[in-house]
């Protein structure tokens, strides 16, 4: 009968079996975080400057180049989403340079960025969740009707269609980058036994003659050309989807026009 509570104790079995975990971080992750680390690295020194920077003198150097990059950012924000962007820009900053370095980060030779999905999932999440929360902060309980049109029947069809936007934005990102990593693999390795069945005579070393000038284009085209052609896309994407959730400026501008002239004429008619 005792036997029956002999079975051990739960918690120390769990905290035994946790002493056999061991957390690792893959390649493009780190890859990720040290491209995470430059963009704050470069944030923290353009803030110094600009605290310390004297307002009557000319910007140079690094600070006249991110309020170069700063302002064409709110420009196109402002385009894309078609009112003011409030305080977006920051967000579209950020976004801007560091998906960019992402996609070009393999040609530094370390592990690719956007080639691994958990990355690009985890942008299109943080994407998702400024959507939700800028509708709901502009929209407030209207927010939810949005769900039951153009009938109250479809609630678990618009639940479902909601998340289309992360799988369709990480799926793109993710498919573009691993395209230009196999279009790359798959030429590297037809110059490798070209260029050995040509200079076989020379051994191991006849390997490398045909491969690096195709290949350096190749990675030129699909990090720098392709890679600013999806960061543009996505940002893109992310504009217009945040900016159909805030308030129109031109809606607001006609009604105070509106406002306006009615108190202009009312002031007419009273002189």
């Amino acid at each position: 009968m005792n036997n029956l509570f002999l079975v051990g104790d739960p918690l120390n079995e769990m905290i035994e079996s946790m002493k056999d975990l061991t957390f690792r971080l893959s390649g493009p992750t780190i890859s990720s975080l040290i491209v995470m680390s430059l963009v704050a690295i470069f944030a923290i020194v353009i803030g110094i400057q600009a605290a310390t920077h004297d307002p009557l003198k000319p910007t140079k150097g690094p600070l006249f180049l991110a309020e170069a990059f700063y302002e064409w950012v709110e420009n196109w924000s402002r385009g894309i989403m078609g009112h003011d962007p409030r305080d977006m820009v920051g967000y579209f900053f950020c976004l801007f340079a560091y998906l960019f370095l992402a996609f070009n980060w393999s040609l530094t030779g370390l592990p690719g960025i956007i080639d691994f999905l958990v990355l690009p999932l985890s942008l299109s999440i943080v994407m998702f969740i400024l959507i939700q929360v800028t509708a709901l902060r502009y929209q407030k309980f209207h927010y939810f009707h949005r769900y039951i049109e153009p009938v109250p029947i479809w609630l678990p069809i618009n639940l479902l269609t909601m998340w289309t936007p992360i799988i369709s934005t990480s799926l793109r990102m993710f498919g573009n980058a691993l395209a230009g990593s196999v279009v790359i693999g798959l030429i590297n390795w037809a110059m490798k036994n070209a260029s050995m069945a040509l200079f076989s005579f020379m051994g191991e070393a006849g390997q490398i003659f045909l491969g690096p000038i195709p290949i350096g284009i190749l990675n030129l085209y699909f990090g720098l050309f392709s890679g600013f052609i999806q960061t543009l896309v996505f940002a893109s994407l992310n504009a217009v989807w945040i900016g159909q959730e805030m308030p129109g400026d031109d809606a607001m501008g006609l009604e105070k026009q509106a406002v306006r002239a009615k108190g202009n004429k009312q002031s007419e008619k009273a002189i």
